[in-house]
């Protein structure tokens, strides 16, 4: 075991991953809950500096420059997917490995999206404001009954755009209710899709034959906009859109006018272009729009499932052993199995 390691952390941590991580290293921690705040430039240099490992989920580690005046630095643990806040690049060309934490929260991004296909197909909004509402009388639970008859998932065919962690995990909730489950993702064999119960097909005959249609896809150059005029217009008019990954995966006013022409039935959304969107945002005044605050990640599970990925990462780099999850695996190619 290496020993004298100093490690940040400003990432939530469990208190049983901070106990088993203090058995092996020096860990200062400092949860953004606590200091209520970002690192970047000068005052990330301040509170890095002469650490040798820096785990963090928000804090912005970018530049030359700012790894320059970390010379102590040896490895970066980014609780995220994707460490976007990490430069990467120049972690690479200094040798310090970059740990992430992948599938942290595809069961709570999972949950979510089956929550929106359910909520859109019962229409539990719309019903659950009339019962709320002072107007109809009596009545207003014949109107519920009358205006919003709802839909089962059973049977239906939802089509998923990518195949990752969190794709894989909400195909595993659709088995349950009997649905059909097709996936479009060309990473994935079809081999490894029937082995989660999903057929690979063609984007273009994903939107067509799908009932649902939910977004589970990373963004990358050629993700950007995937969803656009032309593939809202090949949905079905009965079928429902759900985006819980990323908004710039489409195009945001071919979406707003699809709805607004009723080509679809309705969407869901928890990502926004601009977060948060503005409380005048057409998206949000339309009617067959479910819209949340960027809230998929948002569990108390999540702390549990990142620290368990990210110690297990750190105890076996702390022992000169390969972690398992490293965006950069040629900065740890000298090391043991």
């Amino acid at each position: 075991m290496t020993a004298g390691r100093r490690i940040l952390v400003t990432a939530e941590l469990t208190a049983e991953a901070l106990l088993r991580l203090r058995e092996v290293a020096e860990v200062d921690y400092q949860p953004r809950s606590q200091t209520k705040r970002m690192l970047a430039g000068a005052k990330l240099v301040e509170v890095v500096a002469g650490h040798d490992v820096f785990v963090t989920e928000v804090d912005q580690i970018k530049g030359a420059a700012i790894f320059d005046q970390l010379p102590e630095l040896r490895l970066i643990g980014s609780c995220r997917g994707a460490p976007v806040n990490v430069d990467v690049e120049t972690a690479t060309a200094r040798g310090i490995p970059v740990l992430n934490t992948p599938g942290r929260n595809a069961i709570s991004v999972a949950e979510l999206t089956v929550a929106f296909m359910l909520s859109l197909a019962r229409h539990i909004p719309e019903t659950a404001a009339i019962l709320k509402s002072s107007q109809g009388g009596p009545m207003r639970m014949a109107r519920a009954f009358v205006e919003f008859q709802g839909s089962e998932l059973f049977g239906k065919t939802v089509g998923l755009v990518g195949l990752g962690a969190v794709g894989r995990e909400v195909a595993k909730r659709l088995a349950a209710f009997g649905c059909r489950v097709l996936a479009c993702d060309p990473y994935v064999t079809a081999e490894q899709a029937a082995g989660s119960g999903v057929a690979l097909t063609r984007l273009e005959t994903l939107l067509a034959e799908s009932d649902f249609v939910s977004v589970h896809a990373a963004v990358t150059p050629e993700t950007t906009g995937l969803l656009g005029a032309a593939q809202f217009a090949r949905m079905k008019p009965t079928a429902y859109f759900v985006n819980t990954a990323r908004a710039a995966l489409t195009d945001e006013e071919a979406l707003l006018q699809a709805l607004t022409d009723k080509r679809i039935a309705g969407a869901a959304l928890d990502v926004f272009v601009k977060e948060p969107p503005p409380p005048d945002h057409p998206l949000l005044a339309l009617p067959n729009v479910l819209a949340t605050p960027h809230i998929g990640g948002n569990t108390s599970e999540i702390m549990g499932h990142q620290s368990a990925i990210i110690l297990g990462d750190l105890l076996r780099w702390l022992d000169g052993r390969r972690p398992v999850h490293c965006v950069n695996p040629e900065t740890v190619k000298n090391l043991a199995p």
